[in-house]
């Protein structure tokens, strides 16, 4: 997932973050398989502190209910709304809200487990693991109250392989049957994988076991569409709010369009089978870019909850509204492989060493995040017998060495023909953020102090215009932050498999392939061997520097503290607002 609020960010990933709260882009699959303003605070922040917990400002004097107030919650985010579309939803932005106006067969709880939503109850599984049975949740309707239905999952997964302007998301389907050869042209859409066994019955079958696959179905890709409103609708379907169908807690209102930097709105779903546990009637999303300019709304009264960054964090640390998540994406440097230069492995090595990961967080960014150790971060996956961390079983492969990182580049221009002087033009892209300026700006001195010849022209571009020329491979570097889509190594690790969409620079390594296919095939029901396989996958990852890893970042934000109900996920969609309200 791709996340933009420093954020992973990138995938649920580049995930991303990589939109202030926001990466995740992708779409093929297993061929694949082989395949996120320094501002004084004054004297008075104790005063504002207090402020906050004891008089913070009333946009209007609420209306109670049983379940908490009609009054309108406001959150500001820096990055816009991207796609209407499940099908294309890769950014975290996106991803958070596409999670609030449709809903899946399931929800993810507290601890990303999940949990029945569409679906009734959990799936019936055969004891191969291949074939999953599912009940749906008949009272489930669209926001013009036809019913969802089987036909409807069964339409989107297929639209999802087929559709010319969807399968940005197609790679989360490789493990169900003939997802890859739909997506390589060999078999049509129609044999995918599922089908409706009745209106409220779905069959899905695998091509091998995936131990996290009911945990998957709550990401995006897999949300249900209307058949007859999308053909209706046609090229225009989520071309605006009132041009797009809804089966979640909301429905959207007042946005534009894609790319228009519109704000938007949710309104409560009176077509929703849970709408009783929606507790706010409105939810107002306003695109703000600079973050100073949301702290400056937020200490006013005007918004209820804002990503902040950087020396924002710094001072707020003791302010009651501070809220900080725990890790969920994985900032990193990507590299164009279709390139010469960057296909040289001693010159990717050289990049990693000459960046020092300390200083980043603790004194660039100084706002919670954590030095990669590896690609993958704390808390994300252990070994479902003995428990240990991933991460700290991988340990830390990523250290600074200059003088080295100097040796390395040097060596490296010589094969490539170049001489220690010459000049290596770099074009590093990254997307709107604070933190990814801050981050372009770093590499570009230590690029120019430690590695002779070499001279960054960094493009800040807004999401959408990045996440396109890095599909084109319109760069020489990419500056990302990655989510995760689901709680397993591999929903970041496939990201550089070498055929999947999502592996913008063109990373290619048998290596890596097969010891993921490994992971997801031959081993995938022996923990010990998985484990053993997914270790082997990022220790190749990491000693190729196929990508460089910088930091690990969770979101910070200021919220409001009669804001309750946000529920937070590290995995999957990021937050989510069907239980949110404020306090009288």
């Amino acid at each position: 997932m791709f996340s933009s609020n420093n954020k992973a960010v990138f995938k649920q990933y580049v995930i991303v973050s990589l939109f202030e709260d926001s990466l995740k882009i992708i779409y093929s699959p297993e061929r694949s398989r082989q395949m996120k303003k320094t501002m004084t605070l004054f004297a008075f922040v104790l005063t504002t502190m207090v402020f906050l917990t004891a008089c913070y400002p009333k946009k209007n004097i609420p209306e109670k209910t049983e379940q908490g107030t009609t009054e309108a919650v406001v959150i500001n985010v820096t990055q816009e709304l991207n796609t209407l579309d499940p099908a294309n939803s890769v950014d975290v932005n996106t991803i958070i809200v596409i999670n609030n106006v449709y809903e899946g067969l399931y929800r993810l709880d507290a601890g990303n487990q999940p949990l029945p939503a569409g679906a009734v109850e959990l799936p019936a599984i055969s004891e191969d693991g291949l074939t999953y049975t599912i009940k749906l949740r008949k009272e489930a309707k669209w926001s013009n109250e036809t019913p969802v239905t089987a036909h409807d999952y069964v339409f989107a997964w297929q639209r999802a392989h087929a559709d010319t302007n969807a399968g940005e998301n197609a790679h989360l389907f490789s493990s169900i049957k003939n997802s890859e050869a739909i997506i390589f042209g060999d078999k049509p859409a129609t044999e995918l994988g599922i089908s409706a066994i009745d209106d409220y019955t779905l069959k899905v079958e695998l091509t091998y076991p995936t131990p996290y696959f009911t945990a998957l179905l709550a990401s995006s890709a897999f949300f249900p569409l209307n058949e007859a409103y999308v053909k209706e609708q046609g090229k225009e379907f989520g071309a605006n709010s009132e041009q797009a169908i809804y089966n979640g807690p909301f429905v959207l209102a007042e946005f534009a369009g894609p790319g228009s930097g519109s704000n938007w709105e949710y309104h409560k779903n009176p077509a929703y089978w849970d709408q009783e546990s929606v507790k706010t009637d409105t939810i107002k999303v306003n695109v703000v870019k600079e973050i100073s300019t949301n702290v400056s709304l937020f200490e006013s009264g005007e918004t209820d909850d804002v990503n902040i960054t950087g020396e924002f964090v710094k001072n707020n640390l003791d302010n009651p509204a501070f809220v900080s998540e725990k890790p969920v994406q994985t900032i990193f440097i990507g590299y164009n492989h279709t390139k010469d230069f960057f296909r040289n492995k001693k010159i990717r090595q050289a990049v990693s060493l000459v960046v020092d990961r300390r200083e980043i967080t603790d004194n660039l960014l100084n706002n919670g995040a954590v030095p990669a150790s590896g690609l993958i971060f704390d808390g994300l996956y252990s070994h479902s017998e003995t428990g240990e961390d991933f991460a700290k079983a991988s340990g830390n492969v990523l250290k600074m060495d200059v003088s080295k990182a100097k040796q390395l580049w040097l060596e490296g221009k010589k094969e490539l023909g170049l001489s220690e002087t010459d000049e290596v033009p770099i074009h590093l892209i990254t997307f709107e953020s604070e933190d990814m300026r801050k981050m372009g700006e770093y590499l570009q001195a230590v690029f120019k102090e430690h590695l002779p010849g070499a001279k960054i022209e960094a493009s800040v571009y807004p999401t959408s215009v990045f996440m396109e020329s890095a599909a084109k491979q319109d760069f020489d570097l990419y500056l990302v932050s990655w989510g995760v889509d689901y709680p397993d190594p591999t929903s970041l690790f496939q990201l550089f498999q070498s055929s999947v969409a999502h592996n913008w620079g063109k990373y290619n390594s048998q290596a890596y392939d097969e010891a993921l296919r490994k992971a997801n095939e031959d081993d995938v029901l022996d923990v010990d061997k998985r484990w053993d396989d997914l270790l082997t996958a990022e220790k190749i990852l990491m000693e190729e520097q196929g990508v460089t890893p910088l930091y690990f970042s969770g979101p910070n934000h200021l919220r409001n503290p009669k804001l309750k109900g946000v529920k937070y996920h590290n995995a999957g969609p990021r937050f989510e607002y069907k239980a949110a309200y404020l306090e009288p």
